[in-house]
């Protein structure tokens, strides 16, 4: 059993977006006798290069009484509504597929029967992309501003939800300026060591001669893993096999127009992808590649050749694509990057932070201080659960039609995890549902994509073919068939309303 009924001190190694953000969280639930502090290394920066995060990144703020507004205009954050593909199945350049963050307020998302939303299923079944039902899509086409963007959020109608694009060393900046202002204690020392006591408990924290006395761990130190890795020793869980990709060269483009975009970038290469993100200021892009199908100096020479123009690379990072089985250990949590980490597709690293924090508040929160081994049995069990759903979610990605390189190659040859190829075998027959992802949460967990989201991605690659669409629909009662017909009608052309349930959609 964990006991922090009376804590003295908890403390989080490590800065950045997942150590700012836990500290914030921790002097939010203790008491203010409890003291809170954060030690970050003086000698590791963060690149600010960009990042963009998912729909639970706003949930944080709030949950942190952080306005969004404020945090919009202290970190020059832009609103990011999805993601665009390009090149992904194998048609250049022009060839694009978009996974929008869509939300409340059209019909197509709000009918929801059996299971499914019949009118995206309508659209696969006549060979229709998903994103041109959504109102908002207008607007990010044609680039609209960030003032036009909030007006139109702000009225209702434009069947998105956003998230925001940012720069990383701006807004662990910012939460750092905000975490201090709260209480929280700031000291820079690189950590030496993490005494244990008899039992496995981290008793202190030792560094530059000195030793401090901690009730309680977060290990945000990055991929230096200093704690479950490096001290404690976990299985490193490695998605490798079907998630090939492990470097990636950060580079920073300047913003080629005066709006910045709405969308993240994930234009396909030969050897992995690259990310431009825009921010107020700039694009944060980067390559992310295969070291087994590119060296460092082929990949800079593919994005001068691509850009037309010569780049800064800054330093390349590696990694290997996996989580840690377990990430809480007695009175010791890993989180974010110290945990696990995947290619940044999708934004899954704070996607998958801001949800291993939220449940660590969950868990400290309603078991007032008190927490036993199952739970963090639980804990562990649903954060692995959740990886799953992040690898899977990520290897549908791959499951596309391009094939010119010996990586795209490589990659259609790659393994399918048993879950996912299951999932695709469903995905054959009909569109995915919520029943179908359930099994990636658990123990009061939210997934970070939802069924919507599988289909933005699982549509336009074919993974949920038109046939399926077809069959699903014929299950509908009957009366419903003339709804499903007025809509079709409505996308040939040949109507100008549907009706659904008593309501007229236009």
């Amino acid at each position: 059993m964990l006991d922090l009924a009376t804590p003295k001190r908890v403390a989080i190694i490590g800065g950045g977006t997942a150590g700012w953000f836990a500290a914030l969280t921790l002097r939010r639930i203790f008491s203010p006798a409890v003291e809170v502090t954060l030690i970050e290394a003086p000698d590791i920066g963060i690149i600010g290069v960009g990042e963009g995060g998912l729909l639970n990144l706003v949930d944080a703020l709030n949950r942190n009484k952080i306005p969004v507004d404020e945090f919009v205009r202290e970190t020059g954050a832009a609103y990011k509504l999805g993601f665009v593909y390009e090149g992904w199945r194998g048609g250049g350049r022009e060839d694009c597929y978009y996974h929008l963050f869509g939300g409340p307020g059209i019909p197509e998302l709000e009918w929801r029967q059996s299971g499914f939303f019949p009118l995206l299923s309508a659209r696969i079944a006549a060979g229709q992309d998903l994103h041109s039902c959504v109102p908002g899509f207008e607007a990010i086409a044609r680039n609209a501003s960030q003032d036009e963007m909030r007006a139109l959020l702000a009225a209702g109608k434009s069947g998105l939800v956003a998230s925001y694009h940012f720069d990383s060393y701006r807004v662990a900046s910012y939460l750092k300026q905000v975490a201090i202002s709260r209480g929280v204690v700031h000291r820079k020392a690189r950590i030496d060591e993490l005494v244990l006591d008899r039992d496995g408990y981290t008793r202190s924290l030792q560094f530059e001669g000195q030793q401090l006395d901690v009730d309680f761990l977060i290990d945000a130190s990055g991929l230096a893993r200093i704690g479950i890795g490096n001290t404690y020793g976990r299985r490193w869980e490695s998605f490798s096999d079907c998630l090939l990709l492990d470097r990636a060269i950060p580079f920073h483009l300047p913003n080629p127009h005066k709006n910045p975009a709405l969308l993240t970038r994930a234009v396909s290469m030969k050897a992995g992808w690259m990310w431009q993100i825009p921010l107020i200021e700039r694009v944060g892009a980067g390559y992310v590649f295969s070291s087994k199908h590119i060296d460092e100096a082929t990949a800079v020479a593919e994005i001068e050749a691509y850009l037309g123009h010569s780049i800064a690379p800054m330093r390349t990072l590696r990694f290997e694509a996996g989580h840690y089985r377990t990430v809480w250990i007695n009175n010791v949590v890993a989180l974010g990057l110290a945990s696990g980490f995947v290619e940044p597709l999708e934004a899954t690293s704070i996607g998958q932070m801001l949800e291993q924090l939220r449940n660590i508040e969950r868990v400290l929160v309603d078991g007032n201080g008190i927490v036993s081994r199952q739970t963090i049995e639980d804990f562990n069990r649903s954060n692995a659960q959740c990886w799953a759903g992040i690898r899977d979610f990520l290897r549908m990605h791959y499951d596309c039609p391009r094939k010119d390189t010996q990586f795209w190659r490589d990659v259609a040859k790659a393994p399918f995890p048993e879950s996912y190829a299951e999932l695709k075998q469903c995905f054959q027959r009909r569109t995915p549902r919520i029943v179908d992802i359930e099994g990636y949460v658990g123990a009061g967990w939210q997934g970070i994509f939802h069924t919507v989201n599988w289909m933005f991605v699982a549509a336009p690659l074919g993974v949920v073919p038109a046939a399926a669409a077809r069959t699903e629909l014929r299950r509908l009662p009957p009366e419903t068939h003339a709804d499903i017909k007025a809509y079709l009608d409505l996308l040939a052309g040949t109507s100008t309303a549907v009706r659904r349930q008593g309501a007229s959609v236009h």
